[in-house]
């Protein structure tokens, strides 16, 4: 990790450098400027000897001509035609003026790859550094998904008259009751098969089978409050738990804040974590005619 962070710094300061580089190249030639002369003008400066140095760029039919000047350290320039150019030459350097012939002007092609280099180097770095921040986005992302487990929870029971009904652990006044093995408590067993489910850790049958007699009329909250310890055991926690409980008759709504109470203390988490919701069956199937109840639940866990 250390030599990823030394190499990002290198290229950074690299590309800092060549920008420097360029943007002081570009300063010192604007300072001083080539002033265009007519060539006979700058016959007139070479025969003078006021010439110190020339640089000739050929070019197809012409050629153009960058000199120093010895009295102010200024540049002049001027074209002339290729049929010119030996005597031109030959007169520079008669007059002990440096001469410099180049096919091409390689200063410019020079200039421009000092120009891009600094420039790729920033957009490769910059690029390089999106990647980074992606991936790390991307590994975050996976993290905390594998930290989340979502489990769904589904129960249903038969109603008779003569039974209690109880549900989310407390008991409503009613002339009907679930049947089941324990309470029949609807609600806390969708809520338990969905804790187990998001945790991996089977469904309430496998826990608690209706062919132990020892859960003969059990209060289901017991069942709510051993999926905690196993919960506990493989260090998950609960973040949030969605309910819906669909019966025709009675009306759940008032009672929904001594149920989640009721429930959250068996988890041993805080109410606002529960949410519980009420909904008929409009009269359709065994629901619908007050034959029986159900619930839905969708439990969400989180590693510690």
């Amino acid at each position: 990790m250390a030599s990823r962070s030394l190499l990002k710094t290198f290229f950074f300061w690299i590309g800092i450098g060549f920008i420097s580089f360029v943007f002081l190249k570009v300063v010192l030639i604007k300072k001083n400027p080539p002033t265009g002369v007519a060539y006979s003008g700058f016959q007139t400066l070479v025969d003078n000897g006021d010439i110190v140095s020339a640089n000739i760029y050929v070019e197809s039919d012409s050629a153009r001509v960058d000199a120093l000047l010895r009295s102010s350290q200024k540049y002049v320039e001027t074209t002339i035609s290729s049929a010119e150019l030996p005597d031109l030459t030959r007169r520079l350097r008669d007059r002990g003026a440096s001469v410099s012939i180049r096919e091409s002007r390689t200063l410019d092609w020079a200039m421009l790859v000092l120009m891009a280099v600094p420039l790729i180097l920033l957009i490769g770095f910059c690029l390089f550094l999106a990647r980074r921040v992606q991936s790390s986005a991307r590994r975050a992302q996976a993290t905390e998904e594998a930290k989340s487990r979502t489990g769904i929870g589904y129960d249903l029971h038969r109603l008779e008259e003569g039974r209690p009904l109880i549900v989310g652990g407390i008991e409503l006044t009613f002339d009907k009751g679930p049947v089941g093995h324990s309470d029949g408590d609807v609600l806390a067993h969708a809520l338990c098969d969905a804790l187990l489910g998001a945790a991996g850790l089977g469904d309430i049958g496998t826990h608690f089978p209706d062919t132990d007699p020892q859960w003969k009329g059990a209060n289901s909250l017991l069942f709510l409050e051993h999926a905690k310890k196993l919960l506990a055991d493989k260090n998950f926690a609960i973040v949030h738990v969605d309910a819906v409980v669909i019966i025709e008759k009675p009306k759940l709504g008032p009672h929904f804040p001594k149920m989640r109470e009721a429930l959250a203390k068996a988890l041993g988490v805080s109410s606002d974590k529960i949410h519980l919701k009420a909904k008929t069956n409009e009269g359709v199937d065994a629901i619908g005619r007050g034959e029986a109840i159900a619930a839905h639940v969708v439990a969400t866990l989180s590693l510690r």
